[in-house]
């Protein structure tokens, strides 16, 4: 496990930005929650949260207790499946993206807007979603039988819970547009069950190039702080935490079930403002692609939400931490 994390921030030095065409292409049916910035300060709050016995436990995995060093491996890793990114001939990455080829899947769930909590085996949820996703790490760092190392357990789970608190990687519109020219978005679940979905506002288009998904992961991330400094974000994030309204209760292996069913209520709010144009579709009559509209005072009400979910991840990701029944 120690050789894999020198070898991971040794990596971690060459890295640059990932291109933002990963973010709206048509092949991921999610784009990287939150951005770099946005995950990296999740950790940043939930390192200056934990117990210290859970700091000692980080310690004995990672070799230390950066939580933000490694919140964007998630994202690197499945990057690296496309030949892109810091990863592309990292030996690890490599071997991880043939043992889970599905790995992509594991970070956000389709969602009805209305669904009023997570349920398996409803609309949207799969057997390797974010929330299984995240109970997967859970199980391995507890000592269940996994193909996962412990080190890539730990990795995962702290950017899983940053995009399950990301409202579109949770929550997706599905539509009815059987006239293109007036596309209808469907929020019942019962009403969405076989209609096309725009997999979390990727196919949402305020212009030819701003996407609706990519306008939450990175422009509403940067106006939080207004800056793209993520030790600056997590020092505003830290000082709205609320400890008594967030707090979780029971068991910790369905928090992420919790969690998720706030999202998609996020989600919700996030999709209602929006005014939606023409619809694109392919020859087989599937969703490419939907012009959409925002009032003047979206960005600024959106914001907020964006401060208020990145918060609840830092707080709730520690609080995660702190509950596992680590075994080492």
């Amino acid at each position: 496990m120690v050789a894999k994390t020198i070898s991971y921030q040794q990596t971690k030095q060459m890295k640059k930005a990932l291109s933002f065409i990963l973010l709206s292409a048509s092949t991921c049916l999610s784009a990287f929650g939150w951005g770099q910035e946005g995950h990296q300060a999740v950790g940043q709050v939930a390192k200056g949260l934990i117990s210290d016995s859970t700091r000692a436990q980080i310690v004995k995995i990672l070799g230390n207790d950066d939580l933000a060093a490694v919140a964007t491996w998630a994202d690197e890793v499945r990057a690296a499946a496309r030949g892109q990114g810091p990863l592309t001939a990292d030996p690890e990455a490599k071997q991880f993206n043939k043992t889970f080829p599905d790995n992509s899947a594991w970070h956000f769930v389709n969602l009805p807007l209305g669904a009023a909590q997570y349920t398996d085996g409803a609309l949207g949820s799969a057997t390797n979603d974010v929330v299984h996703a995240i109970n997967n790490c859970v199980a391995a760092l507890e000592g269940t039988p996994s193909k996962l190392s412990k080190v890539q357990a730990l990795r995962l789970l702290v950017h899983f819970v940053g995009d399950i608190h990301q409202p579109l990687h949770v929550g997706t519109g599905y539509f009815e547009i059987d006239d293109v020219h007036n596309p209808v978005l469907i929020t019942d679940p019962a009403l969405a069950v076989g209609k096309p979905d725009d997999v979390g506002g990727n196919d949402l288009f305020f212009t030819a190039s701003e996407e609706l998904h990519a306008f939450w992961d990175v422009t509403l991330v940067k106006n939080v702080a207004k800056t793209a400094d993520f030790t600056a974000l997590a020092g505003v994030l830290s000082q709205n935490i609320d400890t008594t309204k967030w707090k979780d209760s029971g068991d910790h292996h369905v928090w992420a079930k919790t969690w998720a069913g706030d999202s998609v209520q996020q989600a919700l709010q996030a999709y209602q403002p929006i005014t939606f144009g023409a619809a694109e579709v392919d020859t087989h009559n599937r969703l490419r692609k939907i012009s959409i509209t925002k009032p003047a005072s979206y960005e600024q009400d959106e914001t907020t939400i964006v401060q208020t979910q990145l918060a609840k991840a830092g707080f709730h990701l520690a609080e995660l931490l702190d509950n596992i029944n680590w075994k080492n």
